[in-house]
């Protein structure tokens, strides 16, 4: 094979990254994949890409909505008779951070029935009926979130009848819920969650990250 075409072979078969990347663990077949770092061709002669982008507008994660994803995968390693060779072969990277954002309707489908949350700066509030010594009685307050590994964790605080009463944690324990999110895309774990206009945006990261060739 000459040069050119060897060349062009290459570039070919270096489309299994994107491939690859674009069809494992339930991303979109479109989503936006970028080999970053200089020199390319120096990359791939290696077999050592310093970081590969991928984006999503939308993806399905344990039932839930993930908008806006944005990945960074690091230490990518693909050698070329990897790329070149059409039988099974696993490509690694070292590293994988990335973020989506978790859209209000996704959290309002596991809210209790009669229950509205709204951002308020950085933190949840939450409104809504609890039954309290055999009344119906409306409540309003904050909620607490965290990261398990199933997913955001959400834990009533601070939650009072009118007035300002407040009320023990026991009385609202129906505001403790779960967005699962334990099966995220590219073997990605939650780390961190934050309160935007928009929905929660999720932090995620993971190790050793494998793309079995088929």
């Amino acid at each position: 094979m000459d040069h050119r075409n060897f060349c062009r072979k290459l570039c070919q078969e270096c489309r299994f990254l994107y491939r690859r990347i674009a069809t494992a663990y339930n991303l979109p077949a479109d989503p936006g994949v970028s080999i970053t770092g200089f020199p390319f061709l120096t990359q791939v002669v290696t077999g050592n890409y310093q970081q590969i982008d991928v984006t999503a507008d939308q993806v399905q994660a344990d039932g839930a909505t993930l908008h806006d994803l944005n990945v960074h995968l690091t230490g990518v390693h693909a050698t070329i008779s990897q790329l070149l060779d059409s039988s099974s072969s696993t490509v690694t990277a070292d590293r994988a951070a990335g973020s989506a954002l978790v859209g209000w309707a996704t959290v309002d489908q596991r809210l209790p029935h009669g229950f509205r949350i709204a951002p308020d700066g950085k933190n949840l509030k939450v409104s809504g009926k609890v039954s309290y010594r055999g009344l119906e009685v409306p409540v309003t307050g904050s909620v607490a979130l965290g990261v398990s590994g199933s997913g955001i964790t959400v834990t009533p605080e601070n939650v009072s009848l009118p007035g300002g009463i407040s009320l023990p944690v026991s009385a609202v324990s129906q505001l403790r819920f779960a967005v699962p999110l334990g099966n995220l895309p590219l073997h990605l774990h939650l780390t961190s969650v934050q309160v935007t206009p928009d929905g929660l945006r999720i932090g995620a990261a993971a190790r050793n990250v494998q793309f079995v060739r088929s």
